[in-house]
């Protein structure tokens, strides 16, 4: 797309566990794509070398992997066992090529469609990025009293400081004055923490007068929404060795293919500067090709391979896990909202999306009431998994 990748310094072979590469290519190319989206809503060039810098990041990371792997390998049914990683680290690099293919847009001397920044008033979370100022109250308070003593709901998934990241920080991370801090939560939320960590807002992206017709804002909003839950369920399904997860995230690949050729399509038919117009056309090509990247991913547990001993080590010691419940008829679960149920608090459980009736609700409401048939996505504890699965076959009751 003719983004200026900065290219990785020479590297050599330095051990580092599979297991830790595996979880860090993951957790950096899923903070790419928000930072990506990020950046162009917000026209920061910050944000973006940002991308740049994790895209790098990545490619050492993978180049890493192959080594440790290569190393590995002494005869046929080492390869067999091997082959799968191999192709996860050349999905994650794809998809933290096509994050950094969005974030080179910023550098384009014209705002962003409005089709782009109008779709992002149809989501409930954004991510935001805060910098701690020296009079901030959060100086010395932990991630953990960011919701408990200052009341201020947003995860926060990664922080900076002197050029190094932290990935998921610890409930007890302690905040340090300029020390940046990369949070998901809803448009109140965010702006509170901002508040506190700045004293600034950071402003809102304007939307034009003339900006297109909704239904093609929910159109690319669902574009985002499905291909970044495929690279969630695509490492799930590889790390938990879960073939069901790797079968939905094959299916939702048609749907995004099918999305990608009619926005495109559109976007062709609509009137307008050309080049805004092409900005979002190569933000569509770019999500279709992390679709692309999470159904290859995928397609490791459904290729016949063996699954590595790593994978097996990963799924022994993790104590979260991403799995898929089914509601059947005599379950407890129907006929109730998810604010009802409250599967966070009572089992440790959030629900990623449902799938209803062949059509996917990603990151779905509490006011959402849960019928027969529904699919549930849920992220969390292996042992209120387990609970959750008893109670959902009617054999224990919901208090």
């Amino acid at each position: 797309m003719g983004s200026e990748h900065t290219k990785i310094e020479k590297m050599s072979y330095e051990f580092v566990s599979a297991k830790d590469l595996l979880t860090w290519m993951k957790t950096y190319s899923e903070l790419m794509i928000d930072l990506a989206y990020s950046a162009l809503l917000f026209s920061n060039e910050e944000l973006r070398d940002y991308v740049m810098e994790l895209e790098n990041r990545v490619d050492r990371l993978g180049y890493q992997l192959l080594m440790s792997l290569s190393l590995s390998v002494r005869d046929k049914e080492d390869a067999e066992l091997a082959v799968g990683l191999f192709r996860v680290a050349a999905s994650a690099n794809k998809i933290s090529a096509a994050a950094a293919d969005m974030a080179a847009l910023v550098e384009c001397d014209h705002d962003m469609h409005p089709l782009f920044t109008g779709m992002f008033a149809y989501t409930e979370e954004r991510l935001a990025m805060a910098r701690v100022g020296a009079k901030s109250p959060l100086i010395g308070e932990t991630v953990d009293g960011i919701w408990e003593r200052c009341d201020i709901n947003v995860d926060v998934i990664a922080t900076r400081m002197n050029g190094e990241w932290r990935l998921n920080p610890p409930s007890t991370h302690v905040v340090r004055e300029g020390e940046i801090l990369f949070a998901r939560g809803s448009e109140h939320e965010i702006e509170s923490l901002e508040q506190l960590a700045s004293g600034k807002v950071t402003p809102k992206p304007s939307v034009e007068d003339n900006e297109p017709e909704e239904a093609l804002e929910r159109l690319m909003l669902e574009m985002k929404e499905t291909s970044e839950f495929m690279v969630s369920l695509s490492y799930a399904a590889v790390t938990f060795d879960d073939a069901e997860l790797a079968e939905e995230v094959s299916e939702m690949e048609d749907r995004l293919d099918d999305l990608c050729d009619i926005m495109t399509k559109e976007i062709l038919s609509m009137q307008g500067d050309v080049s805004r117009r092409a900005d979002l056309i190569q933000i569509a090509f770019a999500t279709e090709q992390i679709a692309d990247a999470a159904w290859e991913m995928a397609m490791v547990q459904l290729s016949g391979f063996q699954t590595h001993p790593i994978i097996k080590n990963i799924v022994n010691e993790a104590d979260e896990i991403v799995a898929k419940v089914v509601l059947p008829e005599t379950s407890p679960l129907v006929d109730k909202t998810l604010k009802e149920l409250a599967l966070d608090d009572n089992y440790g459980l959030y629900v990623l999306s449902v799938k209803r009736e062949g059509f996917w609700l990603h990151r779905p409401l509490g006011e959402l009431r849960l019928k027969v048939g529904d699919i549930l996505i849920v992220d969390g504890y292996k042992e209120g998994l387990a609970e959750l699965r008893e109670t959902n076959l009617g054999k224990e009751p919901l208090e």
